[in-house]
């Protein structure tokens, strides 16, 4: 479920790494990662914001998010699964990366929600509107060095 990648893409990405540093977390690592003290409290609440500055293909949102979806079972509709999509964020430096985590998180979306209920989710205009909205391409580091000093664009 979370490996995304074909050997000709990561051929491809070859040159990207180079230029951007890009580094793959395995799905193993990304689930041991998210269930650590801090993190997994974070999922436990449904409305807690989870922000991830190099987001690349979505892999450590996509865990995220069926880990929102799971701690909320008893409550599980819609309406939830769309507010555990609501607060999760991120943004890289890539456009294609960013655009392969659109379809990512709206793919584990559908899937988990139908693994949950065994019903198909149908609010997919409104998914796809808060993925556009909570995941961008950008610089991080410039964005968050904007948020904790915003006197600091008077310099730049």
């Amino acid at each position: 479920m979370m490996s995304y990648s074909t050997a000709a893409e990561k051929k491809d990405k070859s040159s990207a790494y180079h230029k951007h540093a890009e580094i793959f977390t395995p799905a193993g690592i990304v689930f041991f990662m998210i269930m650590q003290d801090g993190v997994r409290e974070c999922l436990q609440g449904i409305n807690k914001t989870i922000f991830d500055p190099a987001v690349g293909e979505g892999q450590f949102p996509c865990a995220e998010l069926v880990c929102k979806i799971f701690y909320n079972l008893e409550n599980l509709n819609e309406a939830t699964a769309l507010c555990a999509l609501a607060s999760l964020y991120g943004m890289d430096i890539q456009p294609s990366s960013v655009n392969k985590t659109h379809k990512h998180l709206l793919q584990t979306l559908c899937d988990s929600y139908k693994f949950f209920t065994g019903e198909e989710f149908t609010e997919i205009d409104v998914a796809k509107e808060i993925i556009q909205k909570n995941f961008w391409q950008g610089d991080s580091i410039k964005q968050m060095q904007k948020w904790i000093n915003p006197q600091l664009e008077l310099f730049t």
